[in-house]
C-alpha cells in the first residue's frame, strides 16, 4: 500500500506535462481538420477521367415527330415574347368565332334589357338604419322590405346585391345608392335631420 501511495505522489509532478501534451495534440488535430476542409488533397477533388464510348456503340436518339406548321404559325409568339425588353401588352388576334360571340352577347344583353322593363307603380320604401365600413368591406343595415322570404326585421346588404327589385350600386359613409330598373335612388342615413 505504501509503494502505491508513493507512486501516486510521484505522478502529481507529471500531470501538468501530460495535460499540456493532450492540449497540443487536440489543437493540432483541430488545425489538421480545418486544413482538410478548406484545402483538400488534390486526388480527392479531381474526378476520374471519363472515357467516352464511340458513337456507334450508343443507341441513337428517337427522332421527334416532324412539325408540319409553317413559320408564320409561330410569329404571334415571337412578336409577344414575354422576355423581350420591348414587349407590349398582349393583344390576341381576333377570330371569326370571337366576333360571333360578341354579337350574341350584345343580342342577349339587349333582350335582357327588354325583358327587364320597369314595372308599373312605385318601388318599395327602403329605410336605412346603419352603415358599416371596415377596410374594403361595406355593408348597410336596412329594415327588411320583404319579410316573406326572410323573417328578420333587419338585413345587411352589400354592394352588388339585389333586394326588393333594387340593386345596390354604392355604399358611402352616410348614404346608399340603389338602382331600380335604371333609375337611381339615394337613401340617406338621417333623412329627417336637416343640415
Amino acid at each position: 500500500m505504501e509503494t502505491f501511495g508513493k507512486k501516486v505522489k510521484q505522478w502529481k509532478h507529471y500531470l501538468p506535462i501530460i495535460n499540456l501534451a493532450l492540449l497540443i495534440g487536440i489543437a493540432g488535430l483541430a488545425i489538421i481538420c480545418v486544413l482538410l476542409v478548406y484545402h483538400p488533397p488534390e486526388n480527392i477533388t479531381k474526378p476520374e477521367k471519363y472515357i467516352e464510348e464511340p458513337l456507334l456503340k450508343k443507341k441513337p436518339l428517337v427522332p421527334l415527330s416532324v412539325d408540319n406548321k409553317a413559320a408564320d404559325y409561330y410569329e404571334l409568339m415571337l412578336s409577344n415574347n414575354p422576355f423581350s425588353p420591348n414587349r407590349t401588352a398582349w393583344n390576341p388576334p381576333e377570330t371569326k368565332t370571337d366576333s360571333k360571340l360578341e354579337e350574341s352577347a350584345a343580342q342577349a344583353s339587349a333582350q335582357a334589357a327588354e325583358n327587364q322593363q320597369k314595372p308599373k307603380g312605385t318601388p318599395k320604401k327602403i329605410t336605412l338604419r346603419g352603415i358599416m365600413i371596415l377596410g374594403d368591406t361595406r355593408k348597410a343595415l336596412i329594415e327588411n322590405p320583404d319579410q316573406t322570404k326572410n323573417k328578420n326585421p333587419f338585413v345587411f346588404i352589400e354592394e352588388g346585391e339585389e333586394i326588393a327589385e333594387y340593386k345596390v350600386k354604392n355604399i358611402e359613409q352616410d348614404q346608399v345608392k340603389l338602382d331600380w330598373y335604371g333609375e337611381e335612388h339615394i337613401v340617406v342615413m338621417r333623412s329627417n335631420i336637416k343640415k
